[in-house]
């Protein structure tokens, strides 16, 4: 009998270090995933496609305002950006180059979004066009590409830098010269809430 019960207490305490070993394996691979930042253009002004302001100094002014937005989906890591190149571009593809920006690098913590606003002198546009289109009802198309390095802080310590890039990133301007976009946010991150469940269990254990 106390054979017996001594091998059913080791296969229940080998069963545990398994049981164990696995979920802290699941629970670390877990804490070290990472997620990429989203990007989207929250907002863009030319004064000089303003169909409502046809003034000698508004229609010259060929100034593009931006505001773009960078979205920390994970609630657990938070993310270090390197300098963040912008280019834009007039129509639907690369062909019409307009003007560059840079973002200086910055910090952004858990879940958190980031607003960055800008302006540039847009040179390229064929502003007639594109004013001649707005004022028909219809949409002047831009785009902007965005290039840059990011490392994600884990607990006290940084990753390595990964690339981070977001193309084709397209805006539709109509006649008061705006475009805005709609922005998503999340309020549950399940992968985050996963990894905290399998931690009280490793304990429990």
């Amino acid at each position: 009998m106390s054979d017996s019960g001594h091998g059913s207490g080791c296969l229940k305490c080998c069963f545990r270090f398994i049981l164990t070993s696995g979920l802290t394996a699941l629970f670390v691979w877990l804490s070290l995933r990472t997620t990429k930042p989203s990007c989207s253009i929250s907002a863009v002004y030319f004064p000089a496609l303003n169909t409502s302001d046809t003034s000698n100094a508004t229609r010259s002014n060929h100034t593009l305002y931006f505001t773009i937005n960078l979205k920390n989906k994970m609630k657990d890591k938070g993310v270090r950006y390197d300098a963040v190149q912008l280019r834009f571009y007039y129509g639907a593809n690369t062909s019409v180059p307009i003007g560059n920006f840079t973002v200086p690098g910055f910090y952004q913590g858990h879940g958190n979004d980031a607003d960055k606003s800008g302006n540039l002198t847009a040179r390229g546009v064929p502003w007639d066009a594109a004013f001649g289109a707005v004022s028909n009802g219809s949409k002047a198309v831009f785009r902007m590409d965005l290039y840059t390095k990011v490392r994600y802080k884990i607990v006290l310590w940084y990753t390595k830098r990964h690339e981070f890039m977001v193309e084709n990133a397209t805006v539709e301007v109509d006649k008061s010269g705006k475009s805005y976009a709609t922005r998503q946010h999340r309020s549950f991150h399940a992968p985050a809430m996963f990894s905290v469940t399998l931690f009280v269990l490793v304990l429990l254990l």
